[in-house]
């Protein structure tokens, strides 16, 4: 039997264009590999950080909520007392669900100093008291936000004015006693209102 052109004693001669070739498809694979290399890499170590990154927020621990420190009053009176002409009331005896948020004095309206003492009512709305003295009807239409009149309400055997509405929702308690005007206001209720009225003492 004859062999075929080029073999040598039966097997087929490897001729140098099949060695190049080969050798060329071998430098080929190798590039492919070490190109996808990098990003093999990459997406690994990048796994790895995400489950760090979950397991540590998984260890810390969460927080339900902000609370506020509690608002001193009698000490934001006392130092109101210093820069007013008047004796400063505050809140005696609320009801569970009251509690402070801001106390504060401050020059308004009319160059009016006004003592403040925020609360947040057992509904969860806003209620303020504001104190002034010799306070014009601009002070009060300022701290009413505008409001509109609207009759009046005994509080602990006073009669207080009432004011709603205005530019936001607002209700009112206004009471003039001597040169001092006090108004007790906020997104709560009259009712809320009257009784955060009804509290208020000299302090002490």
């Amino acid at each position: 039997m004859s062999s075929e052109p080029g073999a040598v004693d039966g097997q087929p001669t490897v001729r140098p264009d099949d060695e190049l070739e080969r050798a060329r498809e071998l430098a080929a694979v190798r590039r492919a590999r070490r190109a996808r290399a990098p990003w093999t890499s990459m997406v690994l170590s990048l796994a790895v950080v995400l489950a760090i990154v979950v397991v540590l927020v998984l260890m810390v621990p969460r927080v339900n909520g902000v609370t506020q420190p509690p608002v001193d009053v009698g000490l934001g009176a006392r130092v109101a007392a210093t820069k007013v002409e008047f004796t400063p009331s505050v809140p005696t005896g609320l009801p569970q669900g009251w509690r402070a948020t801001s106390v504060r004095t401050t020059r308004s309206t009319a160059d009016v100093i006004t003592w403040h003492a925020g609360y947040q009512s057992p509904s969860n709305q806003y209620a303020a008291v504001e104190q002034g003295q010799d306070a014009p009807r601009a002070w009060v239409a300022q701290q009413t936000n505008h409001g509109r009149a609207d009759g009046t309400q005994q509080v602990a055997g006073q009669t207080w004015q009432r004011y709603s509405g205005g530019r936001n929702v607002q209700n009112s308690l206004v009471l003039t006693s001597g040169k001092v005007t006090t108004i007790v206001t906020g997104t709560a209720s009259f009712d809320e209102l009257a009784v955060l009225a009804a509290s208020l003492r000299p302090a002490p």
